[in-house]
């Protein structure tokens, strides 16, 4: 935490030195807006035992300020969030287990950024710190699953301090060289999970063939660190290389492949009984080398009225496991606007995620598709219903598939123009 405040504190600094000194007209702006959702969900935790039905109201806002001159810019955001159920059911057929109480699934939720930068010449600086606080039934599925097969837990507070800075320079007209530090750490209100801090260090070389080709090199270290008595540090180096393609107007790759080798050091250790000696040994857990392929390759295609992405991702990500997981996920996403006022969205994504390295196996297998429809009946004011299916299954599980529908009815405003 002081090191999040030094960075903070140091932005703010930034900032009241660089306002002083502008002598260029400036230009504010301050939007905001609110919406109202009631939802339903068959099962919270997407489990194969222990389902849990949910359903109730959730009322969020929102405001973004923003401050800019011809050099120097300033945003903050902020949103507040609040979820209330009014109806919940467990099925179940361990009869120990007791039926959980709508108010434990109750949740308020803040979330608050910053981000500073001010341009030079042939360099820029920005320096971005946020703080937020939300519940796991809102992050669980994409960072650890399951959570706990046969638990049974309500909302459970996670809490995420962020800072970063980035500093680029044009280093001439075709090539430019970004380098960014970002710091994180999560904290959980559970035994559940396992909270961590999580550093890196990114350099991005890019190289501009032609107006619509540009070659990169991203190389970047990163060290992960969980949040217990016997803690476990994973270091991770890793090197990509890719392109930047605008195929034609309305076509657009985006392209960066790589690897990682990941080095973890383990502490601490467990108690075995030996037979042959007759005595309880102490067997001390082995630190490991591995290596990950890492990769970002994104198609996109924007029409009028309509567009299409396709991506596919494998990343070394921290998560409340309390390890490093290697992510592999493809995903499609669609939109059309059929009519000025109608809004169709369709996502789907299947995903593998597991642990690196070969000491623990963890693997686990997830689906998830929606689809939305919103119109927007007044200036400002939107409709929507959201339709959202997920399943995951644990290769090490017998339990089965989990698998659980999600409806969503919301009535959102937002401003027609900014306040200032």
């Amino acid at each position: 935490m002081t090191f999040l405040r030094t960075c903070l504190y140091a932005q703010s600094i930034l900032w009241l030195t660089l306002l002083g000194v502008q002598a260029q007209s400036a230009e504010t702006s301050v939007k905001g807006g609110s919406s109202l959702n009631y939802k339903y969900d068959d099962n919270i935790r997407v489990t194969s035992i222990n389902q849990i039905t949910l359903s109730g109201i959730t009322l969020d806002g929102y405001v973004d300020t923003a401050y800019a001159t011809p050099r120097f810019k300033a945003t903050a955001h902020l949103k507040l969030g609040i979820e209330r159920y009014d109806s919940v059911d467990l099925d179940t057929d361990d009869a120990l287990l007791e039926e959980p109480k709508t108010s434990d699934f109750d949740n308020e939720s803040q979330d608050f950024n910053t981000n500073f930068s001010y341009d030079w010449e042939r360099h820029s600086l920005s320096l971005y710190g946020s703080y937020s606080r939300d519940s796991t039934l809102n992050t669980q599925f994409q960072e650890t699953g399951l959570g706990g097969l046969r638990a049974i837990e309500g909302a459970t507070r996670r809490t995420t301090s962020m800072a970063n800075s980035a500093w680029r320079w044009q280093l001439s007209q075709r090539q430019q060289l970004e380098t960014t530090l970002q710091w994180q750490t999560v904290d959980y209100e559970s035994q559940l999970y396992v909270g961590y801090d999580y550093s890196s260090i990114m350099t991005n070389w890019s190289y501009t063939l032609s107006e619509r080709l540009s070659l990169q090199i991203q190389p970047y270290f990163s060290r992960f660190e969980n949040d217990t008595s016997s803690p476990v540090i994973s270091d991770t180096l890793g090197l990509r290389v890719g392109a930047n393609w605008a195929v034609s107007e309305k076509w657009q790759l985006n392209a960066l492949v790589g690897s990682a080798l990941v080095s973890t050091e383990r502490s601490g250790g467990f108690f075995v009984f030996n037979p042959e000696s007759g005595q309880v040994e102490f067997i001390e857990l082995e630190d490991d080398d591995n290596s990950s392929f890492i990769g970002d390759v994104t198609l996109g295609f924007d029409e009028e009225y309509y567009g299409l992405s396709m991506n596919v991702s494998a990343a070394v990500s921290p998560s409340g496991d309390g390890i490093l997981r290697q992510n592999n996920e493809v995903r499609l996403s669609y939109y059309w606007t059929p009519r000025e006022r109608i809004r169709l969205d369709f996502d789907a994504s299947i995903g593998l995620s597991d642990t690196t390295g070969d000491r623990i196996d963890n693997q686990r297998d997830f689906t998830q598709a929606s689809i939305r429809v919103g119109y927007q009946f007044v200036e400002g004011w939107w409709l929507s219903t959201r339709y959202r299916y997920r399943t995951q299954e644990y290769e090490r599980s017998s339990l089965g598939v989990g698998s659980g529908s999600n409806i969503n009815v919301s009535l959102s405003y937002r401003l027609p123009k900014e306040i200032l």
